[in-house]
Formats: structure tokens, C-alpha cells, sequence
């Protein structure tokens, strides 16, 4: 079994480049010793084994089979399952916390026993619950069913060094996002001024307080539950630099002209339809950040420009990057650009 072995304090940076370049296995638990954490991980190509190099980290092979150890995910699986229906389950599962949301397709006569499955070959996972539709409605949230394990729906996950609690029936979260919250981390310079909009439970908002305590943070989410969440992760984090604002952007945005450095925007299905509201925060030589599903990045800068060119500022673009797909034909992009008033 391989897994990338890596210092405790280089830990966290290692996760977010294991899960930007979906190398982590997570049929397979994490393990630590008192000097290391050893991630496991799928085949890592020549790239990104020198990128894992110049932290110091290094791939080993380590043997699980300790005492106590639970068995294997996927060898459980695969002797319950026909090939097709392992197939099926082969996109994984997401976990937050303790807690695991998976995708089930088919029949529902083996959910228990996956479900149990996967409780008994993770020790982290308390949880099982199951997709019952997909993402819909203005907040974002999707249908969640309880399968197996204890019954609970509340999450409480560590990212960045922040802790978040929420109802998973309630808000949107997603960890496969870390990255792009550690990317524009690292980009924010304190005492900035930022605006997040459509903040939900806080993460960009409050992961940026706490690295920068003399920076002011103006955080929108309409979702009175994503609200009220990030209420409570503010204080769960002690940062006293965030103000939550409940409310719509574009009610809101007025209250904030000429406000903002930075704007962050992470509502990629309807962000575009928010430019005005971004050009209204704005300062001078503000920087925005921009996630839209598109078929192509030109797109969705083709947009910025048309924009742009309608309200009379200028415009230049710092850098783009695919997220995730999302469909046969799209997928989500993150676009960062600079407004020039």
C-alpha cells in the first residue's frame, strides 16, 4: 500500500495538493505517527512527485494490517458487488468530519451493507448518508437520507486551520473546494478589504480573517441557515473580523461602494448575472474572483469584457484555472481578474 509521508508540519499543505491532483484514496484511512502523517494515495505521476518533493515528503509503502486495523473499502465491496455495480461506486464518497455523503445509483437492497462497509473500514466515519437529489433552489442545498451509523446530520470539519460546523440538510458545503479556498488564501495580503459573496457557512471569509487579523471581511449569504451557521463558526474560530451580513447581494452591494480590494464570488451557476453588483463594491485596481460554469474560459472572460465595456472601466485578467467538470459539455472555472475604474 503507498502513501505519502510527510512532517506534521507540512501536513496541511500536503492534503491540499493531494486532493488538487486526486491522488488520495479514501477507501483508505489516514495514519500518523508522532513525527508523520501518511496519506494514502492512488499512482502519482513523475510532476507531481517533485512537487511533493520540494516539501520534503516522500511516497512509502506502510504496512496496515495492525492490530484493531478495519478491513479494506474496497475489498469489502468487491465481495458484495457485480463489477458493474462496483463501477458505479467507483466516484467515491465525500467525507465532512465524521460524517460520509454517497452517491447511490440502482437498487437500494445493498445501501445498509455499503453503508456499513464503510463505517467499519474507516474509524473517522460515524456517518453514513445518501444523495436524495441533486443540488437545487437559490441556496444550493440538496436532499440528504440517513443510512447507517448514528444518526445525525450536523458536520463539524477542520480546514485551513478553521473548525465549521453545520447541518448538512441546510446549507451547501463542499471540501472538494479546499483548494480554491487555500489558493485565494494565500493570495490576500492583510489589511485588505474583502468582500465574499454568497458566503454560506463562512469558509472563504473566515479562513481569511483568521490569517489576517487586520483585514476587514464583509461576508452576504441569504440562506438564513448558512447565516446563522457562519454566525456561529465566527465565534467557533475567534475571529472578530468577519461581519456576516444576511441578505441579497444585490440589496446589499449599495451599502458597500468603493468598498472592497478583493470580492470573492463562488456562485458559479448565476455569479455572472453579479458583475454590476461587483463593479458597485469595487475600489480602484480591486481584484475579483470569479467561478462560472462555461464550456470554454473565454467565456466567461468574454463577459467580464462585454461588462466591462458597457459600464466604462477597464479590465485585466491575472490568471484562470478549470475547478472541477460538471457536465459532458461545461465545467466550473475560476477567473481572476482586475477591475481598472
Amino acid at each position: 500500500m503507498k502513501f505519502l509521508k510527510v512532517e506534521r508540519a507540512r501536513a496541511e499543505k500536503a492534503r491540499v495538493l493531494v486532493v488538487r491532483l486526486n491522488l488520495l484514496d479514501s477507501s483508505r484511512p489516514v495514519q500518523h505517527s508522532r513525527s508523520y502523517v501518511y496519506f494514502p494515495i492512488s499512482i502519482m505521476g513523475a510532476k507531481a512527485k517533485k512537487a511533493f518533493d520540494r516539501m520534503g515528503a516522500q511516497v512509502v509503502s506502510r504496512w496496515e494490517a495492525k492490530k484493531g486495523e478495519k478491513p479494506s473499502y474496497r475489498e469489502q465491496l468487491g465481495k458484495i458487488l457485480t463489477k458493474r455495480e462496483f463501477s458505479q461506486l467507483a466516484r467515491g464518497y465525500d467525507q465532512i468530519g465524521d460524517i460520509v455523503i454517497i452517491e447511490f445509483t440502482g437498487s437500494r437492497s445493498k445501501e445498509k451493507e455499503i453503508a456499513q462497509i464503510l463505517i467499519d473500514s474507516n474509524i473517522s466515519i460515524k456517518t453514513v448518508l445518501a444523495k436524495a437529489g441533486a443540488v437545487r433552489g437559490k441556496y444550493r442545498v440538496r436532499k440528504l437520507r440517513y443510512v447507517a451509523g448514528v444518526r445525525n446530520f450536523i458536520a463539524t470539519c477542520r480546514e485551513n486551520g478553521c473548525t465549521f460546523r453545520f447541518d448538512t440538510r441546510k446549507v451547501f458545503f463542499s471540501n472538494r473546494l479546499s483548494y480554491e479556498r487555500s489558493r485565494i488564501l494565500g493570495l490576500v495580503k492583510d489589511r485588505e478589504n474583502v468582500m465574499v459573496m454568497f458566503a454560506g457557512i463562512g469558509p472563504f471569509a473566515i479562513e481569511i480573517a483568521k490569517a489576517n487579523r487586520h483585514s476587514n471581511i464583509v461576508a452576504v449569504e441569504l440562506n438564513r441557515f448558512g447565516y446563522k451557521y457562519m454566525l456561529e463558526n465566527v465565534k467557533l474560530n475567534k475571529v472578530d473580523n468577519v461581519k456576516p451580513v444576511l441578505g441579497d447581494v444585490k440589496k446589499v452591494s449599495g451599502k458597500y461602494r468603493n468598498f472592497a480590494d478583493r470580492i470573492i464570488m463562488p456562485l458559479p451557476m448565476s455569479s455572472m448575472s453579479f458583475l454590476d453588483e461587483a463593479y458597485k463594491v469595487a475600489k480602484k485596481k480591486a481584484i475579483v474572483h470569479l467561478y462560472a460554469f462555461a464550456d470554454k474560459p473565454d467565456t466567461v472572460k468574454d463577459a467580464v469584457r462585454m461588462h466591462a465595456k458597457e459600464k466604462g472601466y477597464g479590465v485585466r485578467f491575472l490568471e484562470w484555472r478549470e475547478v472541477r467538470p460538471y457536465s459532458t459539455t461545461d465545467s466550473e472555472y475560476a477567473v481572476d481578474y482586475q477591475i481598472l475604474k
